[in-house]
């Protein structure tokens, strides 16, 4: 996949449909989060028995997990056209699966997981890395603190 064309007629374009969700640091933070996850836009389960789906390799814990405790998530969501205004008030969300073939709700789903966590995404593509190592990889994860930066720069 063509991350130029990803980001252009897909990451951006849904990044500026959420309430600050588009700014150049969330831009890249999810670049960068499908360059590593996917191994450069080659995979959309993860490798082996592992449970993580989609270009951002989410697993499905973390994405219930996200609707659970996601503060604007519902909202964002039902403003999107992603869930109904009967969803929301029923509290049905998609299902993780749904992150196999949506490109759009990957993007939806990671920058509404980086809303959680704290402080906000360095501008510095290194410092950028090392946040992504800590907030969106596992502590078992296979990451380093530059393996985020190194894959989106060997991805054409």
């Amino acid at each position: 996949m063509n991350k130029k064309q990803l980001l252009n007629y897909v990451i951006t374009p849904t990044l500026v449909e959420i309430p600050k969700g588009c700014t150049p640091e969330s831009e890249l933070a999810i670049i960068m989060i499908i360059a590593h996850e996917s191994r450069r836009g080659v995979y959309i389960k993860q490798v082996g028995n592992g449970p993580a789906l989609g270009m951002i390799q989410m697993e499905p814990l973390t994405h219930d997990d996200t609707w659970k405790y996601g503060d604007s998530i519902w909202t964002n969501a039902m403003n999107m056209g992603i869930i109904t205004p009967q969803q929301k008030s029923s509290g049905i969300h998609p299902f993780a699966e749904r992150l196999i073939y949506d490109l759009r709700y990957n993007v939806f789903m990671a920058r509404q997981r980086l809303f959680m966590k704290p402080g906000a995404l360095p501008k510095d593509v290194a410092l950028l890395s090392q946040y992504l190592k800590q907030h969106w990889n596992s502590t078992s994860g296979d990451a380093d603190d530059d393996s985020y930066m190194i894959d989106y720069g060997l991805w054409y």
